[in-house]
């Protein structure tokens, strides 16, 4: 009997001593260990999460999330698994080390160690990030009023991006009325799905799904499929211009008559710049020709052009343009043309 008290003694103790050991490691196992040096020698301790933009962004425990100029960093030690990029289109997976000579970085992975200048690395991606630090997206708000002819026009565009290991998922839309007495009014709208997989050498194959509404070119619905491949000319990591080619195929509603099929070819050419010297700009122009396969002559053109300055901490101030043209409208009678330009409030996250 008395073995046996001492046995359950014993385990009680040892129960209680591993509880002990486990609720002691865990504010350890929650420490971040990750060790950012910067050009002029202050060291900073925390978690990298990812290299975009020419920003790194170091989470820390006493001084919130940290954007650091890529161009001020000497090195970078993180025991994480992570996905590399350089400015070649190659891709990489591995704890990230400082390289054997300064300004370089090393990729360690268990089958190899690739090193790398800083100034070649494009992109970090921690893996196992959660779905909600791997968003990017910004919402911009734009109201006018003129009382000279009591027009008022409201404009709303946002756009939503996740990021995968070779995978880059987008969704977006865009919304333009305008609204005076006495006047139809006019409406311009759209909403898209994206998708691209990246291959290495800055190949991409990508699809997109879309609909749209605009009564101004004669169509109440157009709805389109397309895919496609294409090569990302330049990409840096401040400018970034893709070029594509595929096919589209669509269906159109016009406001006056019967549905339609269309097939087109598309070509598309997508220039991004962004600057984060205060105060941060962004560029983005997106230009996109269809020449249609079934209905010979008719070609469109689309042109959209974004830019932006923040004023505030993702917080920004901007311009939105866009041009919508289309040789032979789908209800006849209907304009060619649709443009506009739009001063807007957006915030960024």
């Amino acid at each position: 009997m008395t073995a046996r008290v001492e046995r359950v003694a014993r385990e009680r103790v040892l129960a209680v001593a591993c509880l002990a050991l486990a609720l002691s490691a865990r504010p350890a196992a929650a420490q971040k260990t990750d060790v950012v040096v910067l050009r002029n020698g202050d060291r900073m301790t925390g978690e990298v999460q990812s290299l975009d933009r020419g920003q790194l962004t170091l989470k820390t425990d006493n001084m919130g999330t940290l954007a650091i100029e890529w161009d001020e960093v000497k090195s970078v030690a993180a025991a994480a698994t992570f996905e590399v990029e350089d400015l070649r289109g190659g891709q990489y997976l591995g704890s990230l080390q400082p390289g054997p000579a300064e300004g370089e970085l090393s990729v360690v992975s268990s089958w190899a160690t690739q090193t790398l200048r800083l100034l070649e690395v494009a992109r970090v991606q921690r893996l196992g990030s959660t779905f909600w630090q791997r968003l990017d997206g910004s919402i911009d708000v734009g109201l006018s009023y003129t009382s000279a002819s009591d027009l008022l026009s409201f404009s709303f565009a946002s756009q939503v991006s996740l990021r995968r290991p070779g995978h880059r998922f987008g969704v977006s839309g865009s919304s333009t009325i305008q609204s005076q007495p006495d006047v139809p009014q006019t409406k311009r709208t759209s909403g898209a799905l994206t998708y691209q997989r990246l291959y290495s050498g800055h190949w991409v194959a990508f699809a997109q799904g879309q609909l749209e509404q605009n009564r101004e070119l004669g169509f109440d619905l157009r709805s389109s499929v397309l895919g496609g491949g294409g090569r990302y000319l330049l990409q840096s990591r401040r400018d970034e211009l893709l070029a594509g080619l595929g096919l589209n195929a669509n269906r159109e509603k016009p406001l006056e008559g019967e549905t339609t099929t269309n097939f087109e070819a598309a070509l598309a050419l997508v220039y991004d710049r962004f600057a984060y010297d205060f105060p941060k700009v962004d560029v983005r122009v997106s230009l996109a020709g269809f020449l249609s396969l079934n209905d010979w002559g008719r070609q469109r053109v689309e042109l959209n052009a974004q830019l932006k300055r923040e004023v505030l901490r993702d917080f920004s101030v901007g311009l939105i343009a866009y041009e919508s043209y289309d040789s032979r409208p789908p209800t006849e009678g209907a304009r060619k043309n649709d443009y506009g330009l739009t001063f807007s409030l957006g915030w960024s996250f």
